[in-house]
């Protein structure tokens, strides 16, 4: 994986260390990437028969796609007083 771009939030999954977005995982390309960042967290392998890493695209996400939200924090409770 590229240097520094994984990190792990407080219940251990692994994030993005620039947005925060969970990591998601390229079944097709065999690669992890950011879908807040639109970049691939992984260098291609060095094997130039590899199918995956050939046919792997510039950006994991097409243009014109929503970017995901940063993880929602949670919300205070609201007591209501009034009864």
């Amino acid at each position: 994986m590229k240097k520094n771009r994984i990190t792990q939030d407080n219940k251990g999954e692994d994030i993005c260390r620039r947005c925060s977005v969970p990591v998601s995982y390229s079944e097709r390309f065999d690669a992890c990437y950011c879908e807040g960042c639109n970049i691939w967290l992984e260098e291609k392998c060095v094997d130039p028969l590899c199918d995956c890493c050939e046919a792997r695209p510039i950006r994991p996400i097409k243009k014109g796609r929503p970017k995901p939200k940063k993880k929602d924090k949670p919300k205070p409770i609201e007591w209501d007083t009034k009864k």
